[in-house]
């Protein structure tokens, strides 16, 4: 239940999260406010009204041990949108989407699925803020956390397992970036079992995209961060509209 001792701790870990950051040479300069959320099913986001960036948090997450982490996540996209990144100008991501609706005929289902690619794509960016501000017991939460996205079974549907290797490779990818990722950990099997039920094409589709991740910049160009875009979604809709299993047995 929310008291206003709730509120004020989350204040404090509100402050605590600016400074953090100002400490490490990202400075927040837009006023942040917090609210709960008592239906929201993720932990949190952020969005802006007026000149506020308000960071949603869901009332479940607010004993996680993640929270910290959230909040520092939010912040960071905050830091992103206040430098103008490409990687947060929606007209971006809103314009490739609609010349692949009119290229491709995109379905609800497979757009959905792009921008949830698109945001794993934003955050392994603004999460390279969050990593070099976490101390060392933060970092070893945020491996378990990553861990906790990877899946292991693929459904039989060739959106929903496409969306599932984009999953698990920004999991991995978020922590390769950051020389986390540990090859005899149950995250790595997790993720072979994956790959390894998808056929033997799925293993070259998983190493594009977690390469593609590992390897994103938060200094590319407009028109390089779109092209990137471009390449990402063309890979992703390849997958999407093709059965590994159907074409092993071809």
């Amino acid at each position: 239940m929310r008291t206003a001792s709730t509120d004020k701790s989350l204040q404090t870990t509100l402050d605590w999260a600016l400074e953090r950051m100002r400490q490490k040479g990202y400075e927040v300069k837009s006023k942040v406010t917090l609210a709960v959320e008592p239906n929201l099913a993720i932990m949190g986001y952020a969005r802006k009204e007026g000149d506020v960036h308000k960071i949603m948090i869901a009332e479940w997450a607010l004993d996680s041990e993640m929270l910290g982490g959230l909040i520092l996540h939010e912040l960071s996209h905050v830091y992103f949108a206040e430098r103008d990144a490409h990687s947060h100008d929606s007209s971006t991501l809103e314009e490739v989407v609609e010349e692949l609706k009119e290229k491709d005929g995109l379905r609800v289902k497979e757009t959905e699925l792009l921008i949830d690619a698109f945001n794993h794509l934003q955050n392994v960016l603004v999460d390279d803020i969050v990593f070099s501000v976490m101390g060392e017991k933060e970092l070893e939460t945020a491996k378990r956390f990553f861990g906790e996205w990877v899946s292991d079974r693929p459904s039989g549907d060739p959106i929903t397992d496409t969306g599932l290797l984009s999953r698990n490779a920004f999991a991995v990818a978020s922590l390769r970036r950051r020389n986390l990722f540990e090859k005899d950990s149950e995250m790595f099997y997790k993720n072979q079992a994956l790959v390894s039920a998808l056929g033997p094409q799925a293993q070259k589709e998983f190493q594009w995209m977690e390469s593609f991740l590992e390897g994103a910049r938060a200094d590319w160009g407009r028109e390089q961060f779109r092209g990137a875009l471009e390449g990402y979604f063309d890979r992703l809709i390849s997958n999407m509209r093709s059965s590994t299993k159907l074409d092993d047995l071809r």
